[in-house]
């Protein structure tokens, strides 16, 4: 029994709210508030469901944990997203071009499945994936698959559903309130679920980004690929 324990907590299976001792390395999310309430930042790896209307500002809160994660050059994937990524903001984000990966999948099982897939390949530091609702198995493959590759898995659903029962790292419900976006972090590995907060957005971007200087920022240096079984 004490085996099966040591083998599920390795795995990061077993939901030890008290014990944050476990969980020290972290990936710092650029929001000091944030980075607070979650112990440090984001998990190394595992799956984080974010519940959100799209386009809230989602993608501000979550891509500068990306810049810290660039150090291992592994690719950033985005898989169908629900609107057009625009290169020039990844730049001004820190996210270099070259390690930004776009699927666009047919169905909402090639996007699953291409989740699954990149998440535990090792071939990348981060995937996003964007669907209406977010059942118990598609977590659960999700979240092993994430922890296999070391990975972080970010799924976006735009319903508020009832997501403290799901087996994921990390859910956060997100809501904009003019510059700022409140949190309400639902469920957590380390630490227990916490009222809303505000955090304070950087909503409008800088024109010029540094890292344009002497490259052309235009979207064919995003590479596109289709999802195939």
């Amino acid at each position: 029994m004490k085996s099966l324990l040591h083998d599920l907590q390795k795995k990061q299976l077993v939901w030890t709210a008290s014990s944050l001792d476990q969980h020290k390395e972290r990936v710092a999310t650029g929001y000091h508030k944030l980075d607070k309430a979650l112990h440090g930042g984001f998990p190394q790896a595992g799956l984080v469901h974010v519940s959100s209307l799209t386009g809230c500002g989602e993608l501000r809160l979550v891509l500068p944990a990306l810049v810290n994660m660039q150090k291992d050059a592994r690719l950033c994937v985005f898989i169908t997203p629900p609107h057009l990524l625009n290169s020039e903001f990844l730049l001004n984000e820190g996210i270099a071009l070259e390690r930004v990966l776009i699927i666009q999948a047919d169905s909402s099982d090639e996007a699953l499945w291409s989740a699954e897939q990149c998440a535990k390949s090792g071939a990348c530091s981060a995937v996003f994936i964007w669907q209406a609702t977010l059942q118990q198995l598609q977590a659960k493959k999700l979240e092993l698959a994430a922890i296999k590759g070391q990975c972080l898995n970010f799924f976006f659903t735009s319903t508020q559903q009832q997501s403290d029962n799901l087996p994921v790292s990390l859910s956060l419900s997100l809501q904009r309130q003019n510059e700022q976006i409140q949190v309400k972090i639902n469920k957590q590995k380390v630490g227990w679920p916490l009222p809303p907060f505000k955090v304070k957005l950087p909503f409008k971007s800088k024109l010029g980004s540094p890292m344009r200087q002497g490259r052309q920022a235009s979207q064919s240096n995003v590479i596109a690929l289709h999802a195939k079984h």
